[in-house]
């Protein structure tokens, strides 16, 4: 009996060491004047014992004129010799290492030739969260290709996708810990690892990262890492033998409550609390720890917190401390050192300190993952917006059943934008005003205006500051539809919005009937309505039971009235 328990121990031990193997991946992109700290980093992972569970695999690329050129691939073994020593598995000749696919490539080799059930890849380079001032920096910059790996053009997002999933996301580069290349880069891993501050050119340090993997589970590696690093640049630290004193922050962010977390914000700070923007700025903004390209970094939470302080016995503070809150969650672990504030050290936001820095880089800004959440609004709001929006651009007006028609496409702007449309028609003494606000982001949409004559439109675009844009003016012509029958959208692709619109000429009422059939020519749904005026009527398709049940294909939309009747193709996808 004792033999049959200690079977099933036995294999349950065997299986929660395999469960345990580790891959990591390290992507050295040291084409460039880093190469040296590359050696230095390779010869300090060769100095210590690689744990059995471990496989350590590097890809690094360095100038054709240092002694390891172009791109090697290699399995980490450990040697005593300042040479690198480790077996060469490839030798890849001359790559771009600031080709997002030239990442892919190596995670996907890397994870298919050496298969583990715990994955973790190291990004090594240059880095400046998503952006940089006047030079081709950002992330993995190739000085040979004369290329980069780019943030804000998703680049670094590209670069990550289709990838097997990680447990762990490292980026041994500058200022990459920040919220913006957390939501670029969240889908990918379970944990990130990366300092919010300037990461000296020694880097991590991985002859005491290197033996966390023998025995430590994936979130005490995670968390253990952060602390490793800020160990290691105390004064006469295996980082820093010199004594040097500088700000250093390092965090671990656990990533599947970041999403909450962005609505949350969004909610509070980027929608409910842009009224108190420029209170913020002038209050708040300069007491917060600068750090990075032109000192327009902020810490996340340090940001919060004074936002907290600031409003002492308000409701706001309630939401500003649950936002705070929810940002806690995605903390694994977090520190600083040589930083006089507090709390400082999880993760940097974009917050610039002078209007003209905003302006001059929002438009980037713009197309992050992160700008969703209307951060852009809140700072634009905040540095005192007097530029008028870009005016729209409309579509020429065509009369559909009896309306006039166009489509406005927003032009880029930091605020949700309102639109004001002017109709004067020909025949109308005082022009009608109308009023829409679209979705931010949102490339453009349909307004649909009745009219009974020819005229002209006006539209301009407001912003939540009251600038007003130039306006956008056309003219268009009145045409007297006929019977027309319409499928609104056509192609179906979610039912739940399929409507029919139909229009009857002038004097022409009574039933009109309805009826879809299949190609075979089978009816599958009839409806019949009773119209006492001409002009426009519907009915929502998307109400009835039986257009749900409905197979995939193309049917006929027939209206009949009277002796008169008209076809349409509907498609359902």
């Amino acid at each position: 009996m004792l033999k049959l328990l200690i079977l099933p121990l036995l294999l349950a031990f065997a299986f929660t060491a395999a469960a345990e193997n580790w891959t990591v991946l390290v992507y050295l992109a040291a084409d460039n004047n880093l190469w040296q700290n590359a050696v230095q980093d390779i010869n300090d992972m060769e100095s210590v014992a690689i744990p059995a569970n471990l496989n350590l695999i590097v890809q690094s690329d360095m100038p054709s004129d240092s002694p390891y050129p172009g791109g090697q691939r290699r399995r980490i073994q450990q040697d005593n010799s300042p040479l690198i020593t480790s077996p060469l598995l490839q030798n890849l000749g001359s790559i771009n290492s600031g080709d997002p696919q030239t990442l892919n490539s190596f995670i996907n080799w890397g994870f298919q030739h050496y298969p583990a059930s715990r994955k973790m890849v190291v990004i090594w380079g240059h880095g400046d969260n998503w952006f940089k001032s006047d030079t081709p920096k950002w992330i993995c910059p190739d000085d040979g290709a004369q290329s980069l790996i780019s943030v804000a053009d998703g680049e670094l997002k590209a670069a990550l996708e289709d990838i097997p999933r990680l447990d762990i996301l490292l980026f041994d580069a500058c200022s990459m810990q920040s919220v913006e290349v957390l939501a670029e880069v969240m889908d990918v891993a379970d944990y990130v690892v990366g300092s919010a501050e300037l990461v000296p050119a020694a880097g991590f340090p991985y002859q005491t990262m290197i033996p966390l993997f023998a025995e430590n589970s994936v979130e005490e590696i995670s968390a253990l890492i952060p602390q490793k690093y800020l160990e290691s640049y105390e004064p006469g630290g295996i980082q820093n033998p010199q004594g040097f004193i500088n700000p250093l922050t390092c965090s671990t962010i656990r990533t599947s409550p970041l999403p909450g977390f962005f609505n949350l914000f969004s909610d509070i700070f980027c929608l409910g609390g842009v009224g108190e923007a420029e209170a913020i700025v002038e209050n708040i903004r300069g007491n917060l720890w600068e750090m990075n390209t032109a000192y327009c970094d902020v810490d996340v939470e340090e940001f919060m917190v004074s936002c907290w302080a600031m409003y002492p016995q308000h409701e706001v503070s309630f939401w500003i401390n649950l936002t705070w809150g929810r940002w806690y969650e995605c903390v694994a672990w977090s520190g600083s050192a040589n930083i006089p504030h507090s709390p400082v050290g999880s993760a940097a936001i974009w917050f610039p300190w002078h209007r003209q820095y905003f302006d001059a880089w929002w438009r980037k800004y713009s197309k992050l993952e992160f700008a969703k959440t209307r951060w852009l609004a809140f700072l634009n709001f905040g540095l005192g917006d007097e530029v008028p929006p870009d005016p729209p651009q409309l579509t020429a007006p065509t009369m559909v059943l009896g309306n006039l028609t166009f489509r406005i496409i927003q032009p880029l702007d930091p605020d949700v934008l309102s639109y004001e449309v002017t109709v004067q028609e020909d025949n109308a003494t005082d022009p009608a005003v109308y009023t829409y606000t679209a979705d931010y982001g949102q490339e453009g949409f349909w307004v649909s205006i009745p009219v009974v004559s020819s005229g002209s439109i006006s539209v301009m675009a407001i912003d939540s500051c009251g600038n007003r844009s130039v306006p956008v003016e056309l003219s268009f012509t009145y045409e007297e539809p006929g019977l027309t029958v319409l499928m609104v959208p056509n192609p179906v692709r979610a039912r739940s919005l399929a409507s029919v619109r139909w229009y009857l000429p002038e004097g022409m009422t009574g039933e009109v009937k309805l009826t879809l059939y299949n190609l075979r020519g089978q009816m599958v749904l009839s409806r019949s309505f009773d119209q006492q005026n001409s002009g426009e009527g519907s009915w929502m398709l998307s109400s009835e039971p039986e257009f749900h049940q409905l197979g995939r294909g193309v049917y006929i939309l027939r209206l009949e009235i009277g002796k008169r009747h008209h076809h349409r193709k509907l498609t359902i996808l």
